[in-house]
C-alpha cells in the first residue's frame, strides 16, 4: 500500500473579522501534507514555500487530515493517473530578433 496522508501542514497568513459573528478569526494556507509509510516512517511533502508573507513568523502548524469532498478517498485507492501530454513542437530559432 502506498504512503497515505495523515496530517495537513498549514501556516497562519493573517486574520479577518467574521461578518456574521463579528469574531476575529485566523486565515490559514495549507502548504503541504505529512505522509505515513507502511514501514512506520514519516515524510513531509511541501506543495509551496511561504516566502514573502509579511506576517509569517516561520511556524508551520500540523493538523489531523480530514477527508475532503473534492479529493478521492485515500484508504485503498491509488492516485489517478493523467494521460501523457503530447510532445511540444520544437521552436524555430532561425528567425532574426526584430530589434
Amino acid at each position: 500500500m502506498p504512503a497515505r496522508p495523515t496530517h495537513d501542514l498549514s501556516i497562519k497568513t493573517g486574520e479577518y473579522t467574521d461578518r456574521q459573528t463579528g469574531e476575529q478569526k485566523a486565515r490559514w494556507l495549507r502548504i503541504g501534507s505529512v505522509f505515513r509509510h507502511d514501514d512506520g516512517s514519516t515524510s513531509i511533502k511541501l506543495d509551496c514555500l511561504p516566502l514573502g508573507l509579511p506576517d509569517w513568523n516561520g511556524w508551520v502548524n500540523v493538523f489531523p487530515r480530514e477527508e475532503r469532498r473534492d479529493e478521492p478517498p485515500t484508504r485503498n485507492a491509488a492516485p489517478p493517473r493523467s494521460a501523457p501530454r503530447p510532445p511540444r513542437p520544437e521552436p524555430d530559432w532561425s528567425d532574426d530578433v526584430p530589434f
